[in-house]
């Protein structure tokens, strides 16, 4: 008997159960020593029974099995091992409630004396000794899981359990006979009592109750009906969600059902599908028949049929995506909807989990008009279009490098129309339009066709994820997750930035990539993966840009980007749920391990918090002393009425700087190379005409950049050398 007792402790009421669960404790356990047998003959058929003399088998600590390195009783490669452990029950009625906890490779079928009481990838009513198991299936536990839940049937309490001494027996399967490369038999029996005695041993570290569990977060429950799941396709499930409001024990005695249907679901991510064991999923919402999609609500979600459950693991504070969609919807711009809950696959608990919107086209999220395959031509063909530059295959690839990387240029991907429903015209026509924004950036005035690049884009849209991704100084800004979307023309037509997406790895949270766990700097600048395109730092030699950026941070920062308001809204969240913290890191004990890039082990939850909060509160002081520009109007739509001229422009490398008769005593000049560079600092007095020569600095025909600064003004100036 475990002499250290963890009472948890459930007040719920079941239909099936006629009495409440004071606590839980756990009768058989998985390493217990066990009578096992392995052999080329099926064992006598009373082997399951009480009564079975099983004095001539081997003893052994589960797991019995092989392979790799996972098991306490190591087995040469056989097809199957049969397995007995006799326990002794107290007080029968004090029971209420059995629960089985297995993980196993690949199949097994469980009795309770000579009855069968649970089976996971075996047929037949007494399986041979030589039949394969119907699936493969890896175990869980070596590789940081917890084994599958089985609720066992209130009539095999009643009828086959016993005061005094009971026998498990338990035969588990290989898939491929003797060819399989693992075996794994870890087993556990488990029940909830009545009364507040203490009769047999302490629940495991992992154990959580599936069917008696409470939570103040709402609680989703996934059954896969026997499936694994995979990246693609998506597969055939079911989802319950009970949730009783904030603050409201979940599960309690009139649990509230939110949801309670049909799904499809399968595996998201790029490298955190690979990286990490706690997976992201997709799911959609489903008919009777799992046949069409539907549209559902829950959980004061709009209406829609397609989510995403992300699970938070190198994120260790579990909220750096909730944070930052709060801002961008702070910010008046659309960014997914999230609710914490926690999360149950298979009856095993996978921990704290944030439903989102999967970005797509709805009057809910990306507000645009439908696009049909047949309209292409007139206002129809304008739009509404979602673009995306992330992984993956472009439809185009840009024709300007990257603003750092001459050899490289960013590919655009068209999420919406999806391919198989969009026109080649409607390419065409997404693709041209960029295109001529691109060429508006790359031009020296910023006009193509007689437009400026700020009559193709929503610059206001621009600003925004310009702030996004530097005060998150997210490592994937600019070159990943990054998506666009555009409108028909009579709904105003211009390219928008966003919605935004993917900031688990920001706010200080990766150590990699010059620096971009550290306060200072800017991203959109210098970057070490290369792949920023190239109008991000053109943005910052049109005046006008530069401005309107100073405009808005300092609108931002009176109100949503204020420490205060970011500070207390952490707090909520924590507190929203601490409850479930500690079921969450017993789950994934990631606190004082580094988990891939994490660039610091704090070792508590408390420190991943305050981090955060540091991270945020500098980086905003930074950004308030360093923002360039100032806020004042503009002289008409497109251009800022310096306090210098700069000419010749273009020119060979002689210039001028003219302070227009101010006397601005002492300067900093910065002249940045093609590839972003910082080629020349020098100190200068700035009054009356400056002449420089940079003939030697701008060696090669191409664009420059001069930045200005003193203590009074911040300019920068795009400078084309012929």
């Amino acid at each position: 008997m475990r002499v250290s007792i963890c009472i948890l402790t459930y007040i719920f009421i079941q239909t099936s159960i006629s009495a409440q669960i004071n606590h839980f404790e756990t009768i058989v356990y998985g390493d217990d020593e066990w009578s096992y047998l392995v052999s080329d003959a099926d064992p006598v058929s009373n082997w399951r029974d009480l009564g079975f003399d099983d004095s001539s088998w081997s003893k052994g600590n589960g797991s019995i099995g092989y392979g790799d390195g996972d098991d306490l009783t190591e087995l040469e490669p056989c097809q199957s091992v049969f397995m007995r452990r006799e326990f002794e029950i107290i007080d029968k009625d004090d029971i209420s409630h059995l629960i089985f906890h297995a993980d196993y490779d690949d199949g097994f079928v469980a009795y309770l004396n000579g009855q069968e009481i649970v089976r996971s990838n075996m047929v037949g009513q007494f399986p041979n000794f030589n039949q394969d198991a119907t699936d493969l299936r890896e175990a869980e536990m070596y590789q940081g899981g917890i084994p599958i839940e089985y609720n066992i049937d209130e009539a095999i309490l009643n009828n086959y359990l016993t005061d005094g001494v009971n026998i498990l027996a338990i035969q588990t399967h290989n898939f491929n006979g003797t060819n399989s490369s693992d075996m794994t038999s870890l087993y556990w029996l488990s029940a909830g009592l009545k009364s507040e005695d203490i009769s047999y041993g302490e629940v495991p570290d992992w154990f959580s109750s599936n069917n008696f569990f409470q939570s103040t977060l709402p609680i989703v429950r996934i059954n896969t009906l026997g499936q694994q799941i995979p990246d693609e396709p998506s597969i055939n499930a079911l989802m319950e969600i009970v949730y009783n409001g904030p603050n409201a024990l979940n599960d309690s005695q009139e649990p509230a059902n939110e949801f309670s249907g049909n799904i499809s679901i399968e595996l998201r991510g790029n490298s955190s599908q690979f990286l990490f064991p706690k997976n992201n999923f997709g799911i959609e919402t489903k008919d009777a028949d799992w046949i069409e999609d539907i549209d559902t609500s829950f959980l004061n979600f709009p209406t829609e049929e397609d989510w995403v459950f992300h699970g938070p693991y190198s994120d260790k504070t579990l909220m750096r995506n909730v944070l930052v969609m709060q801002i961008a919807q702070d910010m008046g711009n659309y960014a997914s909807r999230t609710q914490f809950v926690e999360l149950f696959i298979n009856g095993s608990y996978w921990g704290i989990y944030v439903i989102m919107e999967r970005i797509k086209r709805d009057k809910n999220r990306v507000d645009i008009a439908k696009l049909n395959p047949e309209e292409n031509e007139g206002d129809d063909l304008t739009g509404g279009y979602i673009l995306r530059i992330d992984w993956g295959e472009p439809n185009w690839i840009s024709q300007y490098n990257f603003a750092n990387n001459p050899s490289e240029a960013p590919g655009f991907q068209i999420v919406y129309p999806r391919n198989d429903d969009l026109s080649f015209v409607q390419e065409q026509y997404i693709q041209s339009y960029v295109d001529s924004f691109e060429n508006a950036m790359a031009s020296p005035d910023h006009f193509f066709a007689g437009k400026h690049y700020s009559e193709y884009i929503d610059v206001n849209s621009f600003i925004d994820r310009l702030v996004l991704n530097e005060i998150s100084k997210n490592v994937d800004g600019y070159r990943l997750s990054e998506y666009f979307h555009k409108d028909k023309d009579s709904n105003g037509g211009k390219l928008k930035a966003g919605p935004i997406w993917d900031f688990n790895l920001a706010f200080g949270n990766a150590d990699y990539c010059n620096d971009v766990w550290e306060d200072y700097g800017w991203i959109y600048q210098d970057f070490c993966i290369n792949n920023t395109p190239f109008w991000w730092r053109e943005f910052f030699t049109d005046q006008d840009f530069v401005n309107q950026l100073n405009c808005r941070w300092q609108e931002l920062r009176a109100e949503v980007l204020s420490f205060d308001y970011l500070d207390s809204f952490i707090d909520e969240k924590v507190e929203e749920i601490n409850p479930a913290l500690q079921r969450n890191f017993s789950r994934w004990p990631v606190l004082d391990q580094f988990v891939w890039p994490n660039p610091e082990v704090t070792g508590s939850y408390e420190s991943e918090v305050e981090n955060l909060k540091d991270f945020l509160s500098a980086r905003l002081s930074w950004m308030d002393i360093n923002m360039p520009g100032s806020c004042v109007t503009s002289i008409d739509e497109h251009l800022h009425q310096t306090k210098f001229g700069l000419f010749p422009n273009p020119n060979n490398g002689m210039l001028n700087i003219d302070s227009k008769g101010f006397n601005y005593g002492l300067a900093s000049l910065k002249l940045f190379g093609p590839l972003g560079n910082l080629l020349d600092f020098r100190k200068v007095e700035l009054s009356g005409i400056l002449s420089l020569n940079y003939s030697t600095i701008m060696e090669e025909a191409g664009s420059y950049v001069l930045e200005i600064q003193s203590d009074e003004l911040s300019e920068i100036f795009r400078i084309i050398k012929m």
